[in-house]
């Protein structure tokens, strides 16, 4: 916890407060926030503000975002009133604007003969938008959920002390959601994760390929493994909506710092800190043993290699008793 400590500090005071917010918001208000700060034309970003207060009003970025939007809007529909194309795309990009009721009130000046269900068409589109936003954030944030979610079935002591086929949270982690309920699990799963990153001109397209293993003694489980390539520098880029370098060793240490802290989270209650001792060394990144458990975190050299997660259970674990015999 002092490494990371020291580097939160080092971090603190090279970037400020501000720097540190993106690496401390919750996923979601950081997602929405980050949809307001790329967009490129200004009805998208102010749709997205008024989104992004509608879904967090006392966000991490809640001041900033409303101080943009109350000064930009009432400018933009200034703007909009000097044309009837203008309070159309007005009214496309803020159906429920602070301005909405004034804008159809021009229509009428402008003569407009728009009907209903053009007024509709534009709402579609505006929605098909959005809903091509939310399709590329879920991608991003199936990353961390993948990763937490593995690593919750892994903590959970039902998984060990017998065979894949008995613990039905592993066989959903190695099978996926949809696969078959009965017959064998292989003892290792392979997934590709793929998402996007509102980068301009174009969007970046990344894959984290994850791999989920058993650790096994004889025919039944012991333990289990999560690893990627750049698995951390790929998760904490999802989640904060930013490129990361993996090459580069500053980008790699806020990797760390921000997913150390989603981590830490899901593995306090199994290995809380207060009585399970620190046991790191070298590359390692988290590593606490106590009650027979045990948890490693350690991090890949260079850009490429793995990051991997290991969780070993206490050994006395109870083990598959003999089949009955026919009566």
């Amino acid at each position: 916890m002092k490494g990371r400590g020291l580097l939160v500090a080092v971090l603190a005071g090279t970037l400020g407060c501000a720097g540190l917010r993106p690496m401390l918001a919750p996923p979601d208000d950081l997602e929405d926030y980050r949809a307001f700060r790329v967009a490129a034309a200004e009805g998208t970003r102010l749709r997205r503000a008024q989104r992004y207060l509608e879904r967090h009003p006392r966000g991490t970025f809640a001041p900033e975002v409303k101080d943009a939007f109350e000064s930009e809007e009432p400018r933009y529909f200034q703007a909009a009133q000097a044309s009837r194309e203008g309070i159309r795309r007005y009214l496309a990009d803020l159906p429920e604007g602070p301005h909405a009721e004034a804008a159809r009130s021009l229509l009428v000046a402008f003569g407009s003969n728009m009907k209903d269900a053009e007024l509709r068409d534009l709402a579609r589109r505006v929605r098909y938008g959005d809903a091509k936003l939310e399709t590329a954030a879920a991608q991003r944030r199936a990353i961390g959920e993948t990763i937490l979610g593995a690593l919750g079935v892994l903590l959970d002591e039902d998984t060990y002390g017998v065979p894949r086929e008995g613990s039905p949270g592993l066989r959903q982690v190695l099978v996926g959601k949809t696969g078959a309920t009965w017959g064998a699990v292989p003892a290792r799963r392979e997934s590709d994760l793929f998402y996007l990153l509102p980068t301009r001109p174009e969007r970046t397209s990344r894959v984290l390929t994850l791999e989920i293993a058993t650790i096994e003694d004889g025919a039944v489980v012991v333990g289990a493994t999560i690893e990627g390539s750049d698995m951390l520098v790929r998760w904490a880029e999802a989640e904060q909506i930013a490129v990361l370098d993996a090459t580069a060793p500053e980008d790699r240490t806020e990797a760390q710092i921000f997913t150390m802290n989603r981590l830490e989270g899901a593995l306090e209650r199994r290995f809380p800190a207060a009585r399970c001792p620190d046991r790191r060394t070298g590359s390692e990144l988290y590593h606490r043993a106590c009650d027979g458990w045990e948890a490693s975190i350690v991090a890949g050299g260079k850009a490429g290699d793995n990051d991997r997660i290991v969780i070993r259970a206490p050994r006395d674990r109870k083990k598959p008793g003999p089949t009955p015999s026919p009566r």
